[in-house]
C-alpha cells in the first residue's frame, strides 16, 4: 500500500471514529470539573491524544510480533477484536443500567489516575484498529496512528 489519498482519507475517518468516546468522555470532565485551568485542559486532550495514537501502533506491533510467529493467529484477529469490543459494549450497557443519580451536584475534580483509566479505556478500540492496518508497513502505520 502506499500514501494515496485512500490512505490518508482512510486514516482520517479512522481517527474521527476513534476519537467520538474520548470527545464524550472529555465533555463529560468538563461538566463534572467546572472550573477547570486552562492548562488541565490541554494535559487532559494531551492524555487522550497520546493513547488514540499509541493503541493502534500497539496493535500494529502486536500482529507483526506474534502474527509472525503464529500465523495460525492472523485469522482470529478480527475475531479477538470483535470480542474485545463486544465485552466493552456490553459492560458499558449493564453499567449504564444499574447507574444511580448522586444526591449531591458537587463539582468533583478529575484525577490525573481517572484520566489515565479513562484514555486507556477510551482506547481500546483503537488497539483493535490497530489489528487490522496489518497490511500497513512500520512508516504506514506510524503515519495511520499519528492523522
Amino acid at each position: 500500500m502506499d500514501f494515496t489519498i485512500l490512505f490518508f482519507m482512510n486514516s482520517f475517518f479512522l481517527g474521527v471514529g476513534l476519537a467520538m468516546d474520548a470527545f464524550s468522555i472529555s465533555l463529560a470532565n468538563g461538566l463534572s470539573e467546572h472550573e477547570m485551568p486552562f492548562l488541565k485542559m490541554l494535559g487532559v486532550a494531551g492524555v487522550f491524544a497520546f493513547f488514540q495514537a499509541l493503541m493502534p501502533t500497539l496493535g500494529w506491533f502486536c500482529v507483526h510480533t506474534v502474527a509472525s510467529f503464529f500465523t495460525t493467529f492472523q485469522k482470529f484477529v478480527p475475531f479477538i477484536a470483535l470480542l474485545l469490543l463486544g465485552y466493552i459494549g456490553i459492560t458499558m450497557i449493564v453499567n449504564g443500567k444499574n447507574h444511580t443519580e448522586p444526591e449531591e451536584k458537587k463539582s468533583k475534580k478529575v484525577t490525573f489516575l481517572a484520566l489515565i483509566l479513562q484514555g486507556v479505556a477510551t482506547s481500546i478500540d483503537a488497539l483493535s484498529v490497530g489489528f487490522t492496518t496489518a497490511s500497513y508497513n512500520l512508516p504506514q502505520a506510524l503515519l495511520s496512528a499519528l492523522v
